[in-house]
């Protein structure tokens, strides 16, 4: 009996070993991460990753993060994503070095559980602040400064209710959230710990899923307690609708694609047939204008955009001597400096980017400016009228009619001197009906 009471226990206990080691190596924690702007690759990508999590019954999310900011309607439905996902949601500002500024602490004070790693930043989440228009300059009128500062006002009252809304949410430091709006504050990740804007701190994404383990959350369906201990990590990547997108979206490439697509037009503009240079011009620009589509832009920096390309392209048949090239170079520096200059942005062209785009261009049109000129100033030296001031000889005796021998061609020949057979001539003027004028030389 006794036998057979110890191989029944055996069993049982057999059998709930098995099950507890299947389900600990059926937990899963999905991973993404998110290293750039936030936009609207961003969004779809962190939709596609609560999608992912919550259909393999995954125990948490983890976003490993580190952006400089993005656009605010993403940032928005992002937000929303995370407080109405139904699998938790952990952030982690990761690796050493990174920041979550700007959108990115809406992002992270948003989540179930908001961890940094060592040696990282949040913070400085105030909005862009210009005019409704576009921004001004120095002729604004009064009323154009009180409309401005009152756009702004606005701004930045919603940007401090929405994150002062996200931090109560979730039951942190709602005080500093505001100061992150409102004064552009920014602390370490000891700070963050100890004003209660984070959680915890890890060293690595090892110690983090320790240290998440039976912690409870709440989520839309109730409480829920982590049970990560012996979870498998799975990543997941972009898709390559959403790499495409996200390149597309970054202010820099955008900028260059527009840039690249122009100077490709004006080779072809102003040496048609070479092909390439169209084909390829075009290709970029279309591309750029699909990132026009998914970048609030500025029309004003749009405008001085078109309006280098109109000074560039007028200076071939204009004789400015540079003048139009130089309106041009400063249009398009200023153009790219206003193009993503918007309050639903705090991301831009980066000014090193700009100068090097502008001195590409610069160094092309001084190099077409320089050949142009020399062409206008060198003399003609091909066809009839080439052979002004070239010498020959003469092949008979001109008084005033003869003939004389000049680039392997025989030449009617007048002069209003005499010239002997075999005297050497210079053409000193072209005459019709293919015939020279010459003097001794």
């Amino acid at each position: 009996m006794r036998k057979k009471i110890f191989v029944l226990v055996s069993v049982f206990a057999f059998l709930f070993l098995s099950l507890n080691s299947r389900s600990d190596s059926d937990k899963k924690i999905i991973l993404i991460e998110i290293d750039g702007t936030i936009n609207p690759a961003t969004l779809d990508y962190i939709r596609t990753g609560i999608e992912h999590a919550e259909k393999n019954s995954a125990e948490a999310l983890i976003i490993l993060l580190d952006t400089p900011g993005g656009l605010l309607a993403s940032t928005k439905e992002i937000v929303k994503l995370i407080l109405n996902s139904p699998v938790p949601v952990v952030i982690y500002v990761s690796p050493s070095g990174a920041t979550a500024t700007s959108a990115g602490v809406f992002i992270t004070l948003s989540a179930n559980i908001a961890a940094m790693a060592e040696g990282t930043s949040i913070g400085a989440a105030h909005p862009v602040m210009i005019s409704p228009g576009g921004g001004g300059g120095q002729g604004d009128t009064d009323k154009e400064d009180s409309e401005r500062k009152k756009f702004s006002e606005k701004v930045e009252n919603f940007a401090s209710s929405f994150i002062e809304s996200i931090a109560q949410k979730r039951k942190r430091n709602a005080k500093w959230a505001i100061e992150a709006v409102r004064n552009s504050a920014s602390i370490t990740e000891t700070e963050a710990l100890n004003k209660n804007v984070i959680d915890l701190i890890s060293p690595d994404l090892t110690d983090l899923i320790s240290k998440i383990n039976g912690r409870q959350v709440d989520i839309p369906s109730g409480k829920k307690v982590l049970n990560t201990k012996g979870a498998l990590v799975e990543r997941l990547d972009m898709n390559v609708k959403q790499k495409l997108i996200d390149t597309l979206s970054t202010p820099d490439i955008a900028f260059l694609l527009i840039s690249l697509g122009s100077l490709g037009l004006l080779i072809e503009f102003y040496n048609p047939g070479l092909i390439f240079p169209g084909v390829a011009g075009a290709i970029c620009l279309l591309l750029g204008l699909v990132s026009l589509q998914i970048l609030p832009f500025n029309y004003a920096g749009l405008a001085l955009l078109i309006l280098s390309i109109i000074l560039f392209a007028s200076e071939i048949y204009v004789t400015s001597y540079g003048l139009l090239s130089i309106g041009g170079i400063t249009s398009f520096i200023l153009g790219a400096l206003l193009l993503f200059d918007t309050p639903e942005s705090d991301v831009r062209v980066g000014f090193s980017v700009v100068i090097s785009a502008a001195s590409a261009i610069g160094l092309f049109f001084l190099y077409v400016g320089y050949y142009l000129l020399k062409a206008q100033r060198s003399s003609l030296s091909v066809g009839f009228e080439g052979l002004l001031g070239e010498e020959g000889v003469a092949t008979t005796k001109i008084e005033k009619d003869g003939k004389i021998f000049i680039h392997g061609e025989y030449w009617d020949a007048e002069s209003e001197e005499t010239i002997g057979k075999g005297d050497k001539v210079k053409v000193i003027e072209v005459k019709g009906n293919f015939r020279l004028k010459v003097k001794k030389t």
